[in-house]
């Protein structure tokens, strides 16, 4: 227990702490508890942990449900553990692995049922004519082969249909009757 005296010009009394890796003893706890009944809370506002010696700030509604908690303010004092020893605890309680462990041990599988809707199966109708035309303005239906023949639609199945801006021939080839004729001169 720390006492300390007030500045000049007070009243000279003296307070009462709790000092850090310190028990209480029987006549502090009774000091704290007069203390506590008094004015509803600890002096200093800290209480010592009966395990690791720490203090915690113990104030307002934390306080008085530490207190409903424990029983009693006294039983508060002599039995309080932080949260820190309580988990210091836990990690000594932990049961350790056993040696000869097999790593492959299977887990119970868990089956859930699910309500998910059916998707249609139906499989995408063809395009018309028309509508892969309306289509081919915006988009090339074979890119694959306007880039692996240097940017050219030779051998393209759409040709007669396609209406887009980037559609070309290479020099030498002409689109007749359905068919890639190769022109000489």
């Amino acid at each position: 227990m720390n006492k300390t005296k007030t500045k000049r010009g007070r009243k000279s009394t003296t307070t009462i702490k709790a000092i850090a890796g310190k028990q209480l003893s029987d006549e502090e706890i009774k000091l704290f508890v007069a203390k506590y009944e008094k004015d509803g809370n600890f002096p200093g506002h800290k209480i010592p942990c009966t395990v690791t010696g720490k203090l915690s700030v113990c104030v307002g509604p934390w306080l008085h449900k530490k207190v409903k908690e424990y029983g009693s303010a006294e039983n508060l004092l002599r039995n309080y553990k932080s949260r820190a020893a309580n988990k210091q605890e836990r990690i000594l309680t932990m049961k350790p692995k056993a040696i000869g462990a097999k790593k492959g041990r299977k887990r119970k599988e868990r089956i859930t049922i699910a309500d998910v809707p059916k998707m249609p199966v139906g499989t995408k109708r063809p395009q018309t004519d028309e509508e892969f035309t309306q289509t081919s303005q915006r988009e090339c239906a074979r890119p694959d082969i306007y880039l692996d023949n240097g940017r050219h639609c030779l051998d393209c199945p759409h040709y007669n249909i396609c209406e887009n801006g980037i559609k070309c021939l290479p020099r030498g080839f002409k689109f007749v009757d359905g068919k890639f004729v190769e022109v000489r001169k």
